[in-house]
């Protein structure tokens, strides 16, 4: 017993994590009853919130998730784990949209059901055992595939057909629907054009550094003198030079160049993108092997044949793993810039603090964590293709 229990715990100690979270989960609130957006209300059970039989259910499948970390074979162990994380969280909302609208019968209409406690530790359990299961099923993208995609295929399909709506999010989006996709793609627009700015600036100024000493350490000292000014200071500090310049200038503000609103907010996102940006293309030019640059050069060819042929290609893999931090960073940095008036979903975050309602903090903060994976996921698979051949075999 005492050694199945070692190999257990020493099995795989991320998986493990995530099946402390799902045990701990169980014994927390799970579905919260609020008289109104505004009170806090009070927190229900497992068994209050789906009753005997969803509660049975969500035990069984945690139980089957837990068991199936005993096979031995790390392939099909990874398999049956990601899909039982997967049935849990397909189960957990599922029950909660069910239970949400039973626990509404004969209430006030201004009461809601929010989601609790449990029902997020549970989402971060399954999410560590996903990612573990993954890991286990390398060298079969297949597999890897279905595990990472069947929650959320799923997910859309829960919440296109209605089965969530009378969760209080829901509801918040309901009322906020059009003011949401506005907000949403000014969102977006917010940390591209920022990123691009910030990708257009920030390479020439990366390789400057890596071809001039005079150059390298002036751009390294005021970069990283500006990533460590907040965010919110930042933003501030440019409120009255733009002002100045728009008032002094008429056409500027023609232009939308103002004190406010959506330039300084650029202006500022940009700032935070350089450092990345610049220390992955300085360190990615830098670490070339000397002989390999000799060589283009003993071919015949010209320096900026090397460096477009040679140093740029293999330096790339590297430069994007920079702009990805950059644009991971600029999908939360561009929350604040609702502040300023710049928009974005910072909007219903800090008029959900400002109104003390939870729901309208999570109907900003679900999409820009979600936007934030969706980008950072998008940019690896970016740099992996970007990543020569070569590089790729030599790791191997």
């Amino acid at each position: 017993m005492l050694s199945a229990l070692q190999r257990f715990v020493t099995r795989d100690s991320v998986a493990i994590s995530g099946y402390v979270l799902g045990i701990i989960s169980l014994l927390l609130g799970w579905l919260t009853f609020k008289p109104n957006r505004i009170v806090s209300g009070y927190s229900l059970d497992l068994w209050q919130s789906y009753e005997a039989t969803g509660g049975f259910i969500i035990i069984g499948l945690w139980l089957l998730c837990i068991l199936s970390h005993f096979v031995k074979d790390k392939h099909y162990r990874g398999l049956l784990s990601g899909l039982s994380a997967n049935l849990i969280l397909i189960a957990t909302l599922l029950l909660a949209g069910f239970n949400a609208g039973r626990l509404l019968e004969g209430e006030a209409i201004a009461s809601r059901i929010s989601l609790g406690a449990g029902i997020w530790l549970t989402l971060a359990g399954t999410y560590i055992i996903l990612f573990a299961s993954r890991r286990n099923l390398t060298g079969y993208r297949l597999r890897q595939y279905i595990i990472s995609l069947l929650g959320i295929i799923a997910f859309l399909i829960i919440l296109s057909a209605g089965w969530l709506d009378d969760l209080s999010v829901l509801r918040e989006f309901m009322v906020y629907e059009a003011r949401f996709s506005q907000e949403f793609w000014q969102h977006i627009t917010l940390f591209v054009v920022s990123v691009s700015l910030g990708v257009f600036i920030g390479i020439p100024l990366g390789i400057w550094a890596t071809r001039s000493r005079r150059a390298e350490k002036p751009i390294f000292f005021i970069t990283n003198i500006t990533q460590t000014i907040p965010s919110l200071a930042l933003f501030g500090l440019l409120i009255a030079p733009l002002s100045v310049l728009s008032f002094r200038f008429p056409f500027l503000r023609e232009l939308g160049i103002r004190g406010v609103g959506f330039t300084p907010a650029i202006i500022a996102l940009t700032i935070y993108s350089l450092l990345p940006i610049i220390q992955n293309t300085y360190v990615g030019l830098r670490q070339l092997d000397t002989s390999v640059l000799d060589a283009g050069l003993g071919m015949g060819m010209s320096r900026f044949q090397v460096f477009r042929k040679i140093e740029i290609p293999l330096a790339t893999p590297l430069i994007l793993e920079g702009v990805r931090i950059a644009s991971v960073q600029g999908v939360g940095l561009a929350t604040v810039a609702a502040l300023i008036g710049a928009g974005g979903l910072g909007f219903f975050v800090f008029q959900g603090l400002g109104q003390a309602t939870s729901d309208l903090i999570l109907l900003g903060a679900i999409p820009i964590i979600i936007l934030a994976l969706v980008v950072d996921a998008a940019m690896r698979i970016t740099v992996k293709i970007a990543t020569p051949k070569g590089i790729i075999r030599i790791e191997k």
